[in-house]
C-alpha cells in the first residue's frame, strides 16, 4: 500500500518510517528537510496545490497531528492540529485516499478519575491548554469527514511515548507505551483497512496492557490484535 506519514522528521515518524518500510511504500513529509533514502516531500500542508500533489496516488495516510516538534510556538501548533490538518484532509478526500489514520492523544482524558475505566465510548475532557485544545481541534475536524462519508478516518490516541529501555527504573507513568508497540498498533490499523471498508469512523486507544495501566486497552487487542510487548512492570 502506498502511504504518506506527516511528522516525517519527529521521533515518532521515524520510527513508523522504519516500522511500514516493509511492508508499504511510504512517501515521508514534513515542513522541515529530512535526510532519508525513502521518498520525502516537504510540505507546509496549505490549502494549495502543493498538498494535493502531496497526497496523489496515495491510498493512506498516517497523520501525527500530535507528534510534539521541538521548538514549535503555541500558535504554530494549534495551526497544524486545526488549519492545516483541514487542508491535508480535504486534499485526501479529493484525491480518493482510502483511509486515514489521525494520532492523537490520551491526555485528552486525563481530568477523569483514575480509578474510571475509560473506554474509547467515554467523552474528552479537552482544556485550554494548546497542547490538549489543539488535540481535541484535530479529532473534531477529521470526525466531520468522516460523518460526512468524504473520508474513512481512524482517530489513534495514544498514551506516553517511550523507548523501555530509557525508562527501565524510572518511576511508573500509568498512561506509558512504548513507541515499537504504538507503530505495530498502527501498522495493524493499516492492515486492517481493506477489511473494514463499510466504517467511515473509528477510535482506538493504544498504551501498555500493564494492570496498573490508566486506560484500557482491550478494543484495540480485540479489534487490532493489538499486543503490546512493553508492560512496564519492572518500573517501581
Amino acid at each position: 500500500m502506498r502511504v504518506l506519514i506527516t511528522g516525517a522528521t519527529t521521533s515518532l515518524g521515524q520510527a513508523l518510517s522504519d516500522g511500514l518500510a516493509p511492508a508499504h511504500l511510504l512517501r515521508l513529509s514534513d515542513r522541515d528537510g529530512l535526510e532519508t533514502q525513502r521518498e520525502f516531500v516537504p510540505s507546509e500542508l496549505g490549502h494549495d496545490e502543493s498538498t494535493g500533489a502531496l497526497v496523489e496516488d496515495i491510498e493512506a495516510i498516517v497523520h501525527l497531528a500530535y507528534a510534539p516538534r521541538p521548538g514549535d510556538s503555541e500558535t504554530e501548533w494549534l495551526d497544524h492540529n486545526s488549519r492545516r490538518t483541514y487542508n491535508l484532509l480535504w486534499a485526501a478526500a479529493e484525491a480518493g485516499v482510502k483511509h486515514v489514520v489521525v494520532v492523537s492523544t490520551l491526555d485528552l482524558f486525563a481530568p477523569y478519575d483514575s480509578h474510571l475505566t475509560v473506554s474509547e465510548n467515554w467523552k474528552p475532557l479537552p482544556s485550554c491548554d494548546p497542547a490538549i485544545l489543539g488535540a481535541h481541534l484535530c479529532e473534531f475536524t477529521a470526525r466531520e469527514f468522516a460523518h460526512s462519508r468524504a473520508l474513512p478516518v481512524t482517530v489513534v490516541r495514544l498514551g506516553h511515548l517511550v523507548h523501555a529501555e530509557e525508562v527501565e527504573g524510572q518511576s511508573y507513568d500509568p498512561v506509558w507505551v512504548d513507541i515499537d508497540d504504538a507503530v505495530r498498533a498502527i501498522g495493524n490499523i493499516l492492515d486492517k483497512i481493506t477489511a473494514e471498508r463499510d466504517r467511515p469512523y473509528g477510535v482506538v486507544h493504544i498504551q501498555s496492557d500493564s494492570p496498573r495501566a490508566r486506560f484500557s486497552v482491550a478494543a484495540a487487542k480485540s479489534r487490532l490484535e493489538f499486543a503490546p510487548e512493553q508492560n512496564f512492570e519492572a518500573n517501581p
